[in-house]
């Protein structure tokens, strides 16, 4: 039977390419199953980095831990959840998809703005002459 290798923080970290301090943040806030908050040292098998990954993907999808840990509840929970958990993952992208609509409309107004700009230098128009807020240039 093959031993099952245990990893401290520190190389946790290295084979997460994440920091002491996140993981030492997702032990704190119970995210990891197994590991207590407060531990003083630790450690964690081949399960639990494969789990650190799904956190550290779910963080990056802009949940916060009081998201990421009802998921890890369920997740725990077994498949029975499984119809929770995609609500929740659908809810997450429908935000992010609110987000990257801002995010879009805020670039948009950025390049016509400079589009703009570069109308007028072209045409070496007087900057005291600009209209500032024309209606059609204004986004929110």
């Amino acid at each position: 039977m093959l031993e099952q290798k245990i990893y401290s923080l520190e190389e946790a970290g290295r084979k997460t390419n994440l920091s002491a301090e996140i993981l030492h943040s997702f032990c704190e806030h119970n995210l990891i199953p197994g590991i207590q908050p407060g531990t003083a040292k630790p450690r964690f098998d081949e399960y639990d980095l494969q789990w650190i990954k799904v956190l550290n993907s779910l963080k990056h999808c802009r949940m916060n831990n009081a998201e990421i840990a009802k998921y890890a509840t369920l997740f725990a929970q077994g498949s029975k959840t499984i119809p929770e958990r995609k609500a929740m993952l659908a809810a997450k992208a429908q935000e992010l998809e609110a987000e990257i609509y801002d995010l879009q409309s805020s670039l948009d107004f950025i390049s016509y703005r400079q589009q703009y700009y570069d109308r007028i230098l072209e045409q070496d128009i007087d900057g005291a002459a600009e209209v500032l807020l024309e209606s059609d240039m204004c986004m929110f």
